[in-house]
């Protein structure tokens, strides 16, 4: 089995500024650090352009991630495609990284991915929607349903992606979702701050980037995503979420090696300064 482990090899679909992609990039780069890892022989960055909706091509959406989001991840010993970052790091730590998942505290470690995950992104990423977006935020797959030209597989997996949007990112802007996914977040934050206290993790001055249930235990998998989601608050302009220690944490570490193998010294979000995504090349291997 072991032997089977080592040589499994992976495609990771992925875009470089989404937040879930980098969640799973994250997790990634944490497992092999971590004790009795076992890392896959290889895993792939494929990268998905959704800002040129190469997520709603009819190969992608039919094939790889019915959603039609990334990150999506395929291969090794998976009978179907992990179409979220919360499955693909559960994977990983299940299959490749056990100690991302140390029995002691697993438990609250896939509650609080859960109900991370279960938040609307979109709701705290953008604090500036458009007035339309705050009464329905539009999908292009609206418009592609429109050809004449498509077959039917990939007309029913794009009537599929646009109740999943409907269902989720369509109302993401309202200020009533909005205010929840905020209250949410903030407990959350909260939460995670009382197992950094109960672990000496928080505002630890010897140790400022120490992992949220202590050095003994190391990286987990809340930490793979935690860390991202603090930087995109902060990014985003919604630091006022995060408690301070936290953000200290995200600070420190954000100038550490894994992270830096994750942006190469970018922040979470793009914008046109830094010229067009598909020519970072850097970003487009792990």
């Amino acid at each position: 089995m072991a032997e089977d482990l080592r040589n499994a090899e992976y495609t990771l679909y992925s875009a470089p500024f989404s937040l879930y992609s980098m969640m799973a990039r994250h997790t990634v780069q944490l497992g092999p650090s971590t004790a009795n890892a076992q890392p896959p022989k290889q895993i792939t960055l494929h990268f998905i352009h959704h800002k040129k909706d190469e997520n709603l091509a009819e190969d992608y959406l039919v094939r790889v991630n019915p959603k039609g989001q990334v990150p999506a991840m395929t291969g090794g010993n998976l009978a179907r495609p992990l179409t979220d970052s919360i499955s693909i790091t559960l994977h990983l730590a299940e299959t490749h990284y056990p100690a991302m998942l140390p029995a002691a505290h697993a438990a609250v470690i896939r509650d609080l991915l859960a109900r991370i995950h279960a938040i609307p992104g979109l709701s705290f990423t953008n604090k500036n929607p458009t007035p339309e977006m705050t009464q329905r935020n539009p999908s292009p797959v609206e418009e592609i349903l429109k050809r004449t030209d498509l077959s039917l597989e990939y007309r029913k997996a794009l009537e599929g992606k646009l109740k999943f949007h409907n269902e989720n990112n369509a109302i993401a802007f309202q200020p009533v979702v909005v205010a929840k996914a905020c209250a949410d977040l903030k407990a959350i934050f909260v939460e995670i701050t009382e197992h950094r206290k109960r672990s000496g993790a928080y505002d630890n001055k010897a140790s400022p980037g120490e992992w949220t249930f202590g050095r003994e235990v190391g990286p987990t998998a809340l930490d793979s995503h935690l860390l991202p989601l603090v930087l995109r608050c902060v990014d985003a302009g919604n630091a006022e979420l995060v408690p301070s220690e936290l953000q200290q944490w995200a600070a420190v570490l954000a100038n550490g090696p894994i992270w830096q193998k994750v942006m190469h010294g970018r922040p979470t979000l793009w914008d046109a300064s830094m010229g067009p995504v598909e020519d970072m090349q850097e970003m487009m291997s792990l």
